[in-house]
């Protein structure tokens, strides 16, 4: 099948234009979106190595160059060691900027001590929840995180306890869905893959089949649980056509990178989906990318165009711009007190551990973090 590019599947021109003449309107440059309150979604946490208060204003300028009302934080904590300050510095910033910022909290696993009963995903997520985390991500669904993570099926009983509580306080899950099946072809795996370790199609990583039946297994036995697939899991828009219908608690937002760069149709396959499931889906641009005043910001300004070619009914256009995303998210304070206490137990369990020196920048850049929050 051929696989064409999000943006070219929505028939997006590209936009050039140089960053100096970037206004804080660049975000809403077309006719229909302009004036409407945008969110995005789907933002990973990044680290540029800046001291930690010059390096949030750097982010928070950034997004507003993208034109973002507000973001949220879809944090990983997934990766190892050195990924575990990250729910830390997501609710930093939105202790900072309380009005533009929100926290998809992630599981903690590499955190020294942390396989200790006082770590369980149900409490964890208990503490989580009571700093302020507006919703979940589970990046376990990425076969190489879920490796670092103990390979632990995603409906295995260990998690249960921990959906319970989601389902019973409706908070909403994003749930990565595997990767794009190619990346399991040894015959389609790029050197850029291998290099990144996103190539799966050896014994050390689960399949592909494995995490898909265990996502939609979550889905369909929890229909109280929402549960939003990013980039619409990757699958094929007549899959998550079918799966959008049959499962009413499933939600997609629409980050380039998905779904739509596997597409063999133009743009009357997203309008169709759009028309049909306007409440489900939801904005999001940004993900990793650190460059947020140049590359995201022309990302944003072209996914705004191509939503503008599709003429949807504006009350969908702004549902998916925001609305979508508010009505699952209500957006909570963040609570200092309980903050302060989880970085606390972070920097007890740090205390005494022999850090390797590979380790050292990563515990310095956290002992800033708590330090920071220690002082609020």
């Amino acid at each position: 099948m051929k696989r064409r590019n999000f943006i070219s599947t929505l028939g997006m021109a590209p936009v050039m234009m140089s960053m100096p003449g970037i206004n804080e309107n660049f975000g809403r440059q077309t006719p229909q979106t302009s004036g409407m309150k945008l969110i995005d979604s789907h933002v990973h946490v990044v680290d540029n190595g800046k001291p930690l208060l010059q390096m949030m204003r750097e982010l928070h300028e950034g997004y507003r160059i993208c034109g973002f009302d507000a973001m949220c934080y879809a944090v990983n904590t997934g990766e190892g060691f050195h990924a575990i300050y990250r729910n830390m510095m997501a609710f930093v910033y939105k202790f900072l900027y309380p009005e533009h910022g929100y926290v998809f909290a992630s599981l903690d696993y590499h955190i020294p001590g942390s396989n200790s009963p006082e770590w369980d995903f149900r409490r964890q997520a208990e503490r989580l929840i009571n700093i302020g985390a507006d919703g979940f991500k589970m990046y376990e669904g990425k076969p190489n995180a879920r490796k670092m993570c103990g390979n632990i099926p995603l409906n295995s009983q260990r998690y249960a306890g921990f959906y319970d509580l989601l389902e019973q306080r409706g908070i909403t899950l994003a749930l990565h869905l595997a990767d794009p099946p190619d990346f399991w072809d040894k015959d389609k795996a790029t050197a850029y893959q291998v290099a990144s370790d996103w190539f799966f199609g050896d014994a050390a990583h689960s399949t592909y089949q494995e995490i898909y039946d265990e996502c939609i297994d979550i889905i369909a036995s929890r229909p109280r649980l929402r549960v939003l697939l990013p980039q619409f899991g990757y699958l094929l828009h007549n899959e998550i056509e079918e799966l959008l219908r049959r499962y009413p608690n499933l939600y997609s937002d629409i980050a380039s990178g998905g779904t739509f760069d596997h597409l063999d149709t133009e743009s009357d396959a997203f309008r169709k989906i759009a028309m049909e499931f306007p409440n489900r889906l939801l904005f999001a641009c940004s993900g990793v990318a650190a460059d947020l005043a140049g590359a995201n910001a022309r990302r944003a300004q072209r996914m705004l165009e191509g939503i503008n070619a599709l003429e949807l009914p504006e009350a969908t256009v702004r549902a998916i711009l925001s609305g979508n995303f508010m009505s699952l998210c209500p957006q909570k304070p963040v609570n200092t007190a309980a903050l302060k206490e989880y970085a606390g137990l972070i920097k007890n369990n740090l205390n005494g551990f022999p850090a390797k020196p590979a380790d050292q920048a990563t515990v310095q850049r956290t002992m800033e973090v708590i330090s920071f929050i220690e002082a609020i």
